[in-house]
């Protein structure tokens, strides 16, 4: 399979290959994570960059998201086979440390006698330091595991891939054990004890109580840590002749990271190893202040579908917008944006982190009309990469509908039937986000209910009970922020709470509340009239206009924006506009653009037949054009942008301020299809 080598994702990975230049002291490297919600090709990505990677770069990968809880021993025995490998113009690696600590903490001993105990684990040990294989060792084997997975040292779903796994571990460190023995008994739990007796003491806190297995698990992650530091260097030299493409100027010599990349790791197991990898490098770093070699060349390329509160503490959460922020807080970076001096260099007052989390980046337009076919500026492809927001499995699901059809200018229900009379496609597509995975007692049907609160542009604040008083609506809001569904608006005109729901969820939400059946629960009419009468609303007149336009109610919209239109700057009134056109409608999909435009200016004539001026009409004609096309599942045309293009330069004539060069600027955007 071929690699795309231009993906945001493999891009980035190359720009963080870099470990040091040659000659340097090694330098810390952060956990790398790549966010994104469901669906957004997280793991693809980390294939592409495993691909990419190949043979050049010495790399490992563990998956969190194949059931069952990994426990830290389970995923360190993982990645130390997988990075003991033959690799290409190296020598072998050697976890050495790691697997001696392995089988110290798996020997069954009687903890009654001391030098007995010590006896047998010198007897294990120097049974495997052979240089001949035995049968007899291969039974020793097979007794430690059996010891490993009743003493819980591995989790019982990975039991068998320690089976597998260890005794190649074990066969590849004979016969170099004195030196790892000597520097596992420098693990601060061995308080000063001989390599042997430190030993012993690792094997007791292995078979006592949940507080020492932690420790355990300390000990063998600074082991698997001491083993990477010692056999980097070791195999850098025929690194710096493997193939490379990393962004470095003028390809200096040096030395690249070993790569490990982890998915899903917002599954059982996964933020805990971050954090035990973490805790381990900055003990290291204490202890060891003065050593060349104290950072570990490990570059960790971890994917998630979730924010943890642990980033939170140096990072901005995508939901919340960077003007409220504390200085010392970070918002994240997409990943055109990230590099290792991005998050090395923090910048006056920010506070350091272990983490690096960064935006997976969307399809572009150009990649959804490679998929589909088609010219980027063509009518489905444009329509695909509105309603999907560049989602990769939304614009899977839509590729066969849309390569079979003809996307006509102002179509509005391409999206919302299916051709085959099955189930309200908006629905079933709802079910696939997994929306309900991490929420007991709450159904797809309650997301649906709480479209309007879901996917109002500004962020619910805590104390607005009289909108969250709803069942689960709290909850749902919660569980759409954290699974990475929602993100700040931070552009200029925004307020300071405002945010999006992605297009396309926000959309098959809206769509499949707007054609529940009666007696399925409440309406759409229902939930907009609910969020226009809170309080908060109320007391704002630009939210107020987006219930109000959400409900078909143009009239009163078309009035407020008349009456603002030359009391305020015409920039803060186009940022206005836009967030109100961008409101949800309940309109028959199966009627086009052109009918239900003439429908809504015709309303509005009628609901104020005297005295219009040509500022309203003009309004109400921008208004009326603007919603319909801002429906992201609706088909844009040249013809749409022009009515929108036409009413911004009418209104320009019309205006009694000395600068219009905002509304200029909105008709241009109107006529490249980019307003709304």
């Amino acid at each position: 399979m071929s690699v795309d080598r231009h993906s945001p994702a493999v891009q980035f990975a190359r720009r963080m290959l870099i470990n040091r230049e040659t000659g340097n002291p090694s330098r810390p490297q952060p956990v790398t994570l790549l966010l994104g919600p469901v669906g957004s090709g997280k793991t693809t990505a980390l294939e592409a960059i495993r691909r990419d990677l190949g043979w050049g770069v010495v790399h490992a990968g563990f998956d969190f998201g194949q059931g069952g809880r990994a426990g830290t021993i389970d995923v360190l025995t993982k990645l130390a086979y997988s990075l003991s490998s033959k690799w290409r113009n190296r020598p072998k690696p050697q976890f050495i440390r790691f697997t001696i600590a392995l089988i110290a903490v798996q020997a069954e001993l009687s903890g009654r006698n001391r030098d007995e105990d010590l006896a047998q684990l010198k007897s294990l040990l120097g049974s495997l330091d052979r240089i001949i294989w035995t049968p007899a060792m291969d039974s020793t084997l097979d007794t430690l595991t059996e010891t490993a997975k009743a003493t819980g040292l591995v989790e019982p779903p990975y039991a068998d891939l320690f089976r597998q796994t260890f005794p190649h571990l074990v066969r590849n460190i004979r016969p170099r054990l004195g030196k790892a023995l000597r520097s596992l008994a420098d693990f601060p739990h061995a308080e000063g004890r001989s390599p042997f007796d430190a030993l012993l003491e690792l094997n007791r806190l292995a078979h006592g109580s949940a507080r020492d297995a932690k420790a355990v698990t300390e000990w063998l992650m600074a082991a698997f840590l001491g083993d990477v530091r010692e056999n980097h260097p070791r195999m850098a030299r025929p690194e710096e002749k493997s193939p490379c493409t990393c962004d470095i100027s003028q390809q200096r010599k040096h030395w690249h990271n070993w790569v490990v990349v982890l998915d899903d790791v917002d599954h059982p197991g996964g933020t805990e190893f971050l954090a035990d990898l973490i805790a381990a490098r900055e003990r290291h770093a204490v202890q060891h202040p003065n050593d060349r070699e104290a950072h570990d060349a490990l570059l960790v390329i971890a994917t998630s579908g979730r924010w943890h509160d642990d980033w939170g503490t140096a990072w901005l959460a995508p939901w919340k917008p960077a003007s409220g922020a504390p200085p010392a807080v970070r918002p994240i970076v997409d990943c055109e944006e990230a590099s290792y001096d991005d998050w090395a260099n923090p910048g006056t007052g920010a506070l350091d982190s272990a983490y690096y989390p960064v935006r997976i980046s969307p399809q572009s337009i150009g990649r959804i009309a490679r998929i589909l076919d088609s010219g980027a500026r063509t009518p489905k492809v444009t329509l695909a990469h509105r309603a999907t927001g560049g989602l990769p499995s939304a614009v899977e699901q839509l590729t066969g509908r849309l390569r079979a059809s003809d996307a006509r200018e102002g179509d509005r229900d391409l999206l919302t039937t299916d051709p085959r009379g099955e189930q309200d496609p908006c629905y079933r597509r709802l079910t696939e986000l997994a929306l309900t995975e991490h929420l007991d007692d709450v159904h797809v049907d309650d997301f649906v209910t709480a479209a309007p609160f879901a996917t109002a542009p500004w962020l619910i604040p805590d104390a607005a009970q009289s909108r969250i008083d709803q069942p689960h609506v709290g909850r749902i809001l919660t569980e759409l922020r954290t699974s990475l569904w929602v993100t700040a608006k931070n552009s200029p005109g925004s307020t300071t709470d405002q945010a999006a729901l992605h297009p396309w969820i926000a959309a098959n939400l809206v769509s499949a509340l707007a054609r529940r059946g009666d007696g399925d629960g409440p309406t759409y009419t229902d939930q907009f009239k609910a969020l226009r009468d809170d309080p908060d609303t109320a007391q704002d007149p630009v939210r107020l206009a987006y219930c109000n336009l959400a409900l078909g109610d143009i009239g009163e919209v078309v009035t407020f924006f008349e009456r603002e239109f030359n009391r305020i700057p015409h920039a803060e009134w186009i940022a206005k506009l836009e967030l109100v056109l961008n409101a949800p409608d309940d309109l028959p999909p199966e009627r086009d653009h052109a009918e239900l435009y003439e429908e809504l200016v015709n309303l509005d004539n009628a609901q104020c037949p005297a005295g219009r001026s040509e500022i309203r009409n003009n309004v109400a004609r921008l208004i009326a054009a603007g919603w319909l096309t801002a429906n992201p599942f609706a088909v844009r045309g040249q013809a749409q942008h022009q009515v929108i293009a036409n009413a911004f330069a009418a209104l320009a004539t019309t205006s009694h301020q000395p600068d219009v060069g905002a509304l200029v600027s909105a008709k241009e955007a109107a006529r490249r299809g980019e307003f709304p």
